[in-house]
C-alpha cells in the first residue's frame, strides 16, 4: 500500500482544489495536508526500503565475485602444482634414463679396455 500512497495523496489534494470552493477547501485543508504528508512519508520510506534492497544486493555481489575469485585462484594454482610436480617427475625419469646410459656406456667401455 505504500507505493499508492504518493498517489492517493496528490489525487485527493487535487481533488479537494478543483472540486471544493473556497470556504470549503479551508475546512478540508487539513485532512489533504495531512494525507499529502502521509503520501510523502510513505514516498521516503519506499526509498529508504529500496536504497537498503540495493545495497544488500550489492553486497551479495561482492561476496559472491570475491568467492568466485579465489576459487579461480585456487583452481589456477592446483593446475600450476599438478604441472610442477609432473614436470619434475619427467625431469628425474630423464636423468635416470640417460644414467642409466652413461652407466651401461661406461660399462662397456671398461669391458672393452679389460678385453
Amino acid at each position: 500500500m505504500k507505493p499508492f500512497g504518493f498517489a492517493l495523496g496528490v489525487l485527493t489534494g487535487a481533488a479537494a482544489v478543483l472540486l471544493l470552493t473556497r470556504q470549503e477547501t479551508r475546512r478540508v485543508r487539513p485532512v489533504a495536508k495531512a494525507a499529502l504528508k502521509a503520501a510523502m512519508m510513505a514516498y521516503h520510506e519506499a526509498r529508504v526500503q529500496g536504497a537498503e534492497l540495493a545495497e544488500a544486493a550489492e553486497d551479495l555481489f561482492a561476496e559472491a565475485k570475491t568467492e568466485a575469485a579465489a576459487d579461480i585462484f585456487a583452481a589456477a594454482m592446483a593446475a600450476a602444482q599438478a604441472k610442477a610436480k609432473h614436470e619434475a617427475k619427467s625431469d628425474a625419469a630423464s636423468k635416470s634414463e640417460t644414467g642409466a646410459a652413461t652407466a651401461e656406456a661406461s660399462a662397456s667401455r671398461a669391458a672393452g679396455e679389460s678385453a
